[in-house]
């Protein structure tokens, strides 16, 4: 049973490993900033959650679990503020062109 778990701990390890890598490849790769963001945002996030499962997976123990569930999920709660909030400050700030509606500047206008 200690072999599979390991053996799933270190595929978890890789695949998050491999999203982080893709998100900084889309963050040096793309042009506007609110794409930037989205890879800047939801890859590393899936990426430290899949390495924290994959290193409780592989160490097992109670204090090492308890400490990478604390760390995911204060990860899930930060990030998605915190982009939220760059987004926020890059749309006041850069004008970049939308494909359709502009809601918030819509919202901020009234």
């Amino acid at each position: 049973m200690g072999g599979l778990l390991d053996l799933l701990g270190g595929v978890a390890l890789i695949v998050g490993a491999l999203f982080a890598l893709l998100a900084g490849i889309g963050v040096h790769k793309f042009r506007d900033p609110f794409s930037r963001m989205h890879a800047a945002a939801k890859s590393p996030t899936l990426g430290l959650v899949l390495v924290t499962i994959g290193a409780a997976l592989r160490i097992r123990t109670f204090g090492a679990i308890a400490t990478l569930t604390l760390v995911a999920i204060l990860q899930l709660l930060t990030s998605p503020v915190g982009t939220h909030l760059v987004a926020r400050a890059v749309h006041l700030r850069v004008k970049v062109p939308q494909d359709g509606v502009d809601e918030l500047e819509r919202d901020e206008a009234v």
